[in-house]
C-alpha cells in the first residue's frame, strides 16, 4: 500500500539496555530542531513501558486508543482525523505507544498497526523504537527508511548482531539500509575498533558512528532532562551529528505499505503478543484497510526489469566463472537454487540506493530465479496446483485455465525471444528442438505436464505455448462424485462393464476430461492383468503394477525415425496385453484398435474427440477410412458394432463443470444405420442466479442388451441401477 511522506526510521538492536531509546529520543529532539515537520516516537513495545512519554512529560494516546477513537473503518484517514490532536513537546516531538494494558496489546492485530502507521506518515517522521523480537524487527524493518542498529563495544552483542544480519540477509532485506551504531565505545574493557570492524566485514558492513560514554545521560534518567536539550556541547551529543547527517541524505521516498510478516509469524510462540482480530480478513492475514492501501501501490519500480536485466548477465557470468551447470536432477537444482540465490542477492546488495520493500526484494530474487533456472512467469503458475492448463498467446497475454474457467493473468514475459528460450528449455532435456526448420513440438515436462508450443513462421502472432496440467495424485471415484461430475450409480455401472471386459469408447471435446476419466476407468482393471497404454504424449498414471507405457516419436530433422500411434498399436499386439488402452485415436491407428478388440484383446478402452455418441460413431467411421482399407460401409459399421460396447460421452458446460453427459450402448446394425441405445443421459433444466448449471440425471429404464452377462461372471450389478 502506497502512502506517507515522511521519513521512517527504525532504532533497535542485538540485546536491551544498549541505548536505542536514549538514542532515539536525543536524535528525534535534534531532528525536530533542524527541519519543520514533528517527529513522532513510536514505541513498539508489548511490555507496555512508558520512559519516552515520562522524559517528555507527554500522555498522549495509544495506538490501541486511537483505533477505538476512530474506529477501523476511519484508520486510513486517521491522520486527517487526529490532527493537532496527539501532544506534542516543545520540541516538536510527540510519543505513541502500542497500548497502556496488556490486555489491549492483545486486541491489537499487525495489519491494524500498519494502516495507523500509514496515516500517520503523512503528517510526522516517524521514529520506531522496537525491542530485540524478531518479529517485531522484521515488520518495523519492512516499512523503514533506515534501520540504526545500536550495540554495545561488547563481544556477544556482535556475535548476536552477525547472526541477525545473516538472518535479515536471508530475508532479502537491503543491509544498506542499515547503519551500525556503537554506543559507549570508550568504556573499559570496550573492544578495539579494529577488532569491531573485523566482526563485519563478511557482512561487508561499516560502523557509522562511535558514541561516547557520557555520565549525565543515567543521571538525568529520573529527572525528565534530556542530553542534547541541556548539554548541546557534550561530547555524547556532537557525536550524534554523524547521524544527523545521514537522515539529511536520506531522501523521502514513496513507501510500499506491506504486511510481509504473517500474522502466524507474529503469534507464533509468543501468543502474548498480537492475536488475529475481527478486522482481518481478505487476502492472506491483511485487514480491509490494509489491503486497501496496498492495493494503490505499483507492484513494480520502473527499474524492475532493467535491474532484472543486468542482473541476470551477471549471474551468468559468475556460473560461468566457478564452471556450474545448470542440472536437470532435482537435488542438484535445489542446492544450485540456493547458489545462484546467493550470488544475485549478494549483487543486489551492491546496488545503491534501491527502493525495495522486503516483499518486492523477495519477489525479484524469485522471479529471476525462476528465469535463469525455470520457466520465467510460468514457474509461480506451475507450482498453483488449481491450474489445470496455461496458454501463453502473447508476452503480455498469458491465461490459465482454472476449475474449468479461462482467466488472463497479470504475469507476463519480457518479451517473445523470452517464450522461445522458455520453449527451448522444456523441450532440450528430451532431445527435442524448436527454430525455424522445427516450428512446433509437443514435449511434456518432468512433473507429466504435456507441452505444445509452435512459433513463427508458423504462428503468425507470435511463438504459442500450451501447457496441459494433470493432478499429481489421479482423480478417484469420490473426487468426480463429489463435483458432480458423475453419480455413484453411473460409476457403479462402468466400474462393472471394465470388469466384465466389453470395450468402451470415452468421448468429449478438448478440455472435458477425457484422459481424467479413462484414467479412472483403467484403475478398474483388475491388478492380475497386464495392461499396455499407447499414448501420443505420456499423460495416463495407472495404480497397478502390470503396466507397459508406450509414448509414439516425432521425425527427427531429416525426416527419419517417426513412431506413430499405429505403430505402437500394432507392436502392442505382440505384447501379450490383457488390456490395450489408447490415450487417444486421432487417425488410422483406429482401425487397428477396432481389429484388435475384435481379435481377443476385451476390455479395451480409447478415446476420441466427438461432442456426442452419434458424432463419435461417424468420426470413428471416419477415422478408420483413414487407414487406407478398401472396406464398404457396412463392414466398417460391422466392424464398430461388434467390436465398441459402450460411449461415454463427457461435456464442459458454461460453469466451467465436467459431467459424463451420457452412456450409451451400441445395440447393433439395421441395414447400414449403427443402432445405439442411452442408458444414462444428464439433461439441463437451466442456470441458478450465480451461473451454476442445473440438471438431472435420466435413466432409460432399460438394462443393456449384455445385462445377463454380469451375472454368469458373478459380478452383482442390481436392475435399480436403470429404473
Amino acid at each position: 500500500m502506497a502512502g506517507g511522506g515522511g521519513r521512517v526510521i527504525t532504532f533497535s538492536g542485538p540485546k536491551e539496555g544498549v541505548g536505542k531509546s536514549t538514542v532515539a529520543l536525543n536524535l528525534a529532539l535534534a531532528w525536530a530542531g533542524m527541519q519543520e515537520r514533528n517527529v513522532l516516537i513510536v514505541h513498539l513495545d508489548p511490555l507496555c513501558r512508558q520512559e519516552h512519554s515520562f522524559l517528555l512529560n507527554l500522555s498522549p494516546p495509544s495506538i490501541a486508543d486511537l483505533i477505538q477513537t476512530v474506529g477501523k473503518e476511519s484508520i486510513s484517514i486517521m491522520g486527517k482525523l487526529l490532527k493537532g490532536k496527539i501532544p506534542m513537546s516543545p520540541w516538536g516531538v510527540g510519543v505513541l505507544p502500542l497500548a497502556y494494558k496488556r490486555a489491549d496489546i492483545q486486541k491489537l492485530s499487525p495489519d491494524l498497526v500498519l494502516s495507523v502507521l500509514s496515516s500517520l506518515a503523512d503528517s510526522y517522521d516517524l521514529f520506531l523504537d522496537v525491542d530485540p523480537y524478531f518479529p517485531m524487527q522484521v515488520f518495523a524493518f519492512d516499512i523503514s527508511d533506515l534501520v540504526f542498529w545500536i550495540s554495545l563495544p561488547q563481544r556477544a552483542h556482535f556475535e548476536a548482531t552477525v547472526s541477525l544480519f545473516e538472518e535479515i540477509r536471508a530475508l532479502h532485506f537491503a543491509l544498506e539500509r542499515f547503519d551500525v551504531v556503537i554506543n559507549q565505545h570508550n568504556l573499559p574493557g570496550a573492544l578495539h575498533a579494529r577488532e569491531v570492524d573485523k566482526f563485519f566485514q563478511a557482512l561487508e558492513k561499516k560502523v557509522l558512528a562511535y558514541l561516547p560514554w557520557e555520565d549525565a545521560i543515567p543521571a538525568f534518567a529520573n529527572t525528565q532532562k534530556i542530553l542534547v536539550a541541556e548539554q548541546s556541547q557534550a561530547e555524547w551529543v556532537k557525536s550524534l551529528r554523524i547521524l544527523l547527517g545521514r537522515l539529511l541524505e536520506l531522501k523521502p521516498v514513496d513507501k510500499h505499505w506491506t504486511l510481509s510478516v504473517s500474522q502466524g509469524e507474529f503469534t507464533q510462540g509468543a501468543d502474548i503478543l498480537w492475536k488475529p482480530t475481527s478486522a482481518i480478513k481478505g487476502e492472506g492475514a491483511l485487514g480491509a484497510s490494509a489491503a486497501a492501501l496496498r492495493q494503490r501501490a505499483d507492484p513494480n519500480p520502473p527499474f524492475w526489469n532493467d535491474l532484472k536485466q543486468k542482473v541476470h548477465k551477471e549471474v551468468v557470468r559468475a556460473l560461468e566463472m566457478q564452471r556450474i551447470r545448470i542440472s536437470d536432477n532435482s537435488d542438484q537444482n535445489q542446492e544450485l537454487r540456493q547458489n545462484v540465490e546467493a550470488i544475485a542477492d549478494a549483487l543486489l546488495q551492491r546496488e545503491s540506493g534501491l527502493q525495495f520493500s522486503r516483499d518486492q526484494r523477495t519477489r525479484f530474487l524469485t522471479e529471476l530465479l525462476d528465469e535463469i533456472l525455470g520457466l520465467g512467469p510460468l514457474e509461480e503458475l506451475m507450482r498453483d496446483v488449481a491450474v489445470t492448463e496455461i496458454m501463453v498467446n502473447a508476452p503480455d497475454r498469458i491465461y490459465v485455465e482454472k476449475a474449468g474457467k479461462l482467466t488472463l493473468t497479470h504475469y507476463r514475459f519480457r518479451d517473445e525471444e523470452q517464450i522461445v528460450q522458455v520453449i527451448k528449455r522444456i523441450v532440450a532435456p528430451i532431445g527435442r528442438r524448436i527454430d525455424e526448420s522445427v516450428p512446433l513440438v509437443d514435449a511434456r515436462l518432468k512433473d507429466g505436464s504435456r507441452v505444445n508450443a509452435i512459433i513463427p513462421p508458423l504462428a503468425v502472432s507470435g511463438p504459442t505455448l500450451t501447457i496441459r496440467r494433470f493432478s499429481a495424485k489421479p482423480y478417484g471415484p469420490q473426487d468426480l462424485i463429489s463435483k458432480g461430475s458423475v453419480t455413484p450409480e453411473i460409476l457403479q455401472f462402468l466400474e462393472a462393464c471394465v470388469k466384465l471386459r466389453k470395450d468402451i469408447i470415452i468421448s468429449g471435446g478438448t478440455g472435458t476430461g477425457k484422459t481424467t476419466f479413462l484414467n479412472l476407468l483403467s484403475s478398474f482393471i483388475p491388478g492380475d492383468e497386464r495392461i499396455v497404454t499407447v499414448e501420443d504424449t505420456a499423460e495416463l498414471k495407472l495404480m497397478q503394477q502390470h503396466w507397459v507405457r508406450l509414448e509414439s516419436r516425432p521425425a527427427n530433422i531429416e525426416g527419419k525415425g517417426e513412431v506413430t500411434i499405429r505403430d505402437l498399436v500394432r507392436n502392442c499386439l505382440r505384447m501379450r496385453p490383457d488390456r490395450i488402452v489408447v490415450g487417444e485415436c486421432r487417425g488410422s491407428e483406429a482401425l487397428d484398435m477396432l481389429q484388435a478388440m475384435n481379435t481377443g484383446h476385451e476390455g479395451s478402452l480409447a478415446t476420441i474427440h466427438a461432442n456426442a455418441p452419434r458424432d463419435a460413431l461417424t468420426r470413428l467411421e471416419a477415422m478408420c477410412l483413414m487407414a487406407g482399407a478398401d472396406l464398404p460401409i457396412w463392414a466398417l459399421r460391422e466392424m464398430i458394432c461388434s467390436a465398441v460396447h459402450l460411449l461415454v460421452q463427457l461435456t464442459r458446460f458454461s460453469d466451467g463443470s465436467r459431467r459424463v453427459t451420457a452412456v450409451t450402448e451400441i445395440t447393433g446394425r439395421e441395414e447400414t444405420q449403427v443402432l445405439t441405445h442411452d442408458l444414462f443421459t444428464f439433461v439441463q433444466m437451466g442456470v441458478d442466479g450465480n451461473g451454476n448449471v442445473l440438471g438431472e440425471y435420466k435413466r432409460s429404464g432399460k438394462p443393456p442388451k449384455f445385462y445377463s452377462e454380469f451375472a454368469a461372471k458373478g459380478i452383482p450389478v442390481p436392475t435399480e441401477l436403470f429404473r
